[in-house]
């Protein structure tokens, strides 16, 4: 008996291995996409869908998309690896990668608030992750998954109405509101992909998956066209697993540790996380350096200029 037991929970082992490798290689992606999309919509001042068909126009913004693409790919390659509530919070990675993207791009150095914010992520996100079982037997979900989409929606749709009420009056708080919105949108879909591997095929869901998605994507460009890259990013990496998180225990019955050790873990780890991402947000990291990076992207002579 103990051989097979052996064997079992080196099956698992693996699969969570795997698990890992594919989100954090979606991640990479999806960083990707983010740098790209906000030098696309960096520059534009229009809204709504009149802001989207200027975008489709443009090779840059296909070519973010196409890295989306390939992101959620891996992202569900990983979901078919693993939970959903250990798969998604390693998305929270993809803001340390933008960080790297970017300085490479910029050809600056990290500061030390940046330093410090990477290694909380790196040391945070493994105690968060604690807080979920190995063997991730399902419960029985505490809601059904049309009130959850139904609940996500309607925040979705108070975020985004409340963001553009206040764009002109505090402009600094909508695209934060986007961000949300935005987060709520791809946390969902997140769920939507987890429960279509787990069986859940029926046309209505997945497309409620795919209409939360394209949302998301349409809220990201304002967001960055609002507030830059940082803080619609760090806002996008901290509520979309959150949010995926409350779609799995909520909906899809993905059980938690409820062991008092692992949660004060989990919840330091959650804790450390959280000032990561605030610490390398773009208010201290990449806001400073947003002409140097479209002066670089532009060319020698646009960056000589820029200096």
């Amino acid at each position: 008996m103990a051989a097979p037991k052996r064997r079992v929970s080196n099956v698992v082992f693996v699969q969570i291995l795997l698990a890992v490798a594919l989100a954090l290689a979606s991640a990479v992606c999806y960083s990707a996409s983010a740098v790209l999309q906000h030098r696309e919509v960096a520059d534009h001042q229009s809204g709504g869908l009149h802001l989207v068909a200027r975008l489709v126009r443009r090779r840059g913004w296909w070519t973010a998309i196409a890295a989306s693409c390939v992101g959620a790919l891996l992202h569900l390659a990983a979901l078919g690896s693993g939970a959903l509530l250990l798969v998604q919070p390693l998305g929270v990675t993809a803001l340390v990668f933008a960080l790297v993207i970017h300085a490479r791009m910029t050809r600056t150095t990290p500061d030390r608030p940046t330093l410090l914010g990477a290694a909380c992520i790196v040391f945070g996100l493994p105690a968060a992750l604690s807080a979920i079982p190995r063997h991730s037997a399902s419960v029985s979900p505490v809601l059904g998954y049309w009130v959850v989409a139904a609940a996500v929606a309607a925040l979705a749709v108070v975020l985004a109405t409340g963001a553009i009420t206040i764009r002109h009056r505090l402009p600094r708080a909508a695209p934060v509101l986007y961000a949300v919105a935005a987060a709520l949108c791809f946390g969902f879909t997140s769920g939507t992909a987890k429960a279509v591997w787990l069986g859940h095929t029926a046309p209505t869901v997945i497309g409620a998956g795919l209409l939360a998605a394209a949302a998301g994507v349409v809220l990201t460009q304002h967001a960055y066209r609002d507030g830059g890259l940082g803080a619609p990013l760090a806002t996008l990496t901290l509520v979309d697993p959150l949010a995926a998180g409350m779609v799995a225990v909520l909906a899809l019955g993905e059980p938690i540790s409820t062991t008092p050790l692992h949660l004060v873990i989990g919840l330091a780890g959650v804790l450390a996380t959280a000032v990561g991402v605030v610490l390398l947000s773009p208010r201290s990291v990449i806001a400073p350096h947003a002409t140097a990076a479209r002066a670089a992207l532009a060319g020698p002579e646009a960056a000589r200029s820029a200096a």
